[in-house]
């Protein structure tokens, strides 16, 4: 059964600016160290960009699906991480409150999908109960 669907558009240009501006604290406070080296592993700086763009909107996304099953205070941007499979396709892992709540809503599984062009990046996520 599904529990929450999310979905998030994210301004490459404005993660852009960001990383620009704000730099090492911005990547801090939103990503995790593995979605870091993740995406500081493409030397190009468009594809490095869009990487982290479509990171934001799928921690954006995920927010958003939990959101829908249970009102949320906050979450911060830690507890939702993108991971890659081993065959490279990217998976959700959650922490802290929002492995909770998914523990609590009963999630037995969590999809997440990605794309992203030069402009935008884009994340849908699905999640789903036994």
């Amino acid at each position: 059964m599904v529990v929450g669907i999310g979905v998030d558009i994210a301004d490459i240009n404005r993660i852009k600016h960001s990383l620009d501006e704000f730099g090492e604290r911005f990547r801090q406070r939103v990503f995790t160290a593995a979605e870091i080296a993740y995406c500081e592993q493409f030397t190009h700086e468009p594809a490095k960009v869009e990487r982290y763009a479509a990171r934001f909107a799928a921690k954006e996304a995920a927010r958003k699906a939990l959101g829908a099953a249970v009102p949320l205070r906050a979450l911060s941007w830690q507890e939702v991480e993108i991971i890659s499979s081993s065959e490279g396709a990217p998976q959700l892992r959650f922490h802290a409150r929002a492995a909770e709540l998914i523990a609590q809503l009963n999630i037995t599984r969590a999809h997440v999908s990605l794309s992203h062009a030069p402009e935008h990046a884009v994340a849908f996520v699905v999640l789903e109960s036994a």
